[in-house]
């Protein structure tokens, strides 16, 4: 197994192509095809199947794919380490957050890194949470800011809590329960998450208060339709603070309930990779985020160190 056949692999099956594959690698057809007949060979199993939707992989095929795509992104950062180590910070690092987790602080660290670092390619995925932790684990991430809880997740990664973020349930302007005080006077109603409900917190406010959890939930990761969503039905919403402040400054009024219960903050944390496998570039901004949420009326150091040491 050699890496111009596991690249060679991924590219068809990201572009579905043998023709589309050959020009992303810049490579001939017959040279992609053979790559492939080598790898099924050395193997003994059929990697790729034509069909007239495209290619597609077997489920050989889909197995070998998701190790090979975290090979190459290993093989890229282990190079860009030792350019790292040659004296210059200009490799990459890929940042995964979901609409609630940046804030004022995740900015002005972005932006001091960027100061010190301007060589370095900083990309910003903004996903759900469970996609963050999918982009995590296939390598395609350095690091993500997720309002998952980390006892839920026994996936090996270093998780640092961060901060928790307030959060309020709300309903449209002249919704019929908008006086209500209690959460069992919403158990009927509709509830309108950014996240399923066994990721939010939500779920474990119901659990709390030993109420029976709410059969209709629509899921919208979506901030601009959530919004829409929020103030075009009668369903109850679920917000950080920060985002429905955000959107009340646009003119997107909400009235917020005010239940005996309290709602279940978001608590934010930042998720890397071990330890061993960040790169130099993710480890100087995973120090920078740290330190400027944990300490944020603090002078800002040049370094300081990293969740778990």
């Amino acid at each position: 197994m050699k890496l111009h056949q596991l690249r060679a692999i991924v590219a068809i099956c990201e572009s579905g192509s043998i023709q589309e594959a050959s020009r992303l690698l810049h490579i001939s057809q017959p040279a992609l095809s053979k790559s492939i007949k080598e790898l099924e060979a050395d193997l003994g199993v059929q990697l790729l199947v034509r069909s007239n939707r495209g290619i597609t992989a077997t489920d050989f095929g889909e197995r070998l794919v998701r190790r090979a795509r975290l090979i190459l992104e290993e093989v890229r950062r282990a190079r860009e380490e030792i350019d790292t180590l040659k004296g210059v910070m200009d490799g990459k690092v890929s940042i995964g957050v979901s609409p609630v987790t940046p804030g004022a602080q995740f900015i002005d660290s972005l932006n001091r890194y960027r100061k010190r670092y301007p060589n370095v390619r900083v990309q910003i995925h903004e996903l759900r949470p469970s996609k963050l932790m999918e982009g995590l684990r296939e390598g395609l991430l350095d690091l993500v800011l997720t309002s998952l809880p980390a006892s839920r997740n026994n996936d090996g990664f270093h998780w640092a809590e961060l901060y928790a973020q307030p959060t309020v349930l709300a309903v449209r302007k002249g919704h019929p329960l908008r006086n209500a005080r209690s959460l069992a006077e919403l158990l009927g109603e509709e509830w309108l998450l950014q996240d399923s409900l066994e990721q939010s917190r939500i779920g474990c406010m119901f659990e709390t208060y030993r109420l029976p959890p709410p059969q209709r939930v629509i899921e919208c990761a979506s901030v601009v339709l959530f919004s829409e969503l929020a103030l075009n039905t009668d369903a109850v919403s679920y917000w950080s603070r920060r985002i429905l402040d955000h959107v009340s400054k646009l003119g997107q009024d909400l009235e917020i309930l005010d239940l005996a219960e309290q709602v279940p903050p978001m608590n934010i944390s930042l998720v890397c990779r071990d330890q061993e496998l960040v790169t130099r570039e993710a480890k100087a901004l995973i120090d920078e985020l740290v330190y400027a949420y944990r300490h944020p009326n603090a002078p800002q150091p040049n370094e300081v160190n990293s969740p778990g040491k």
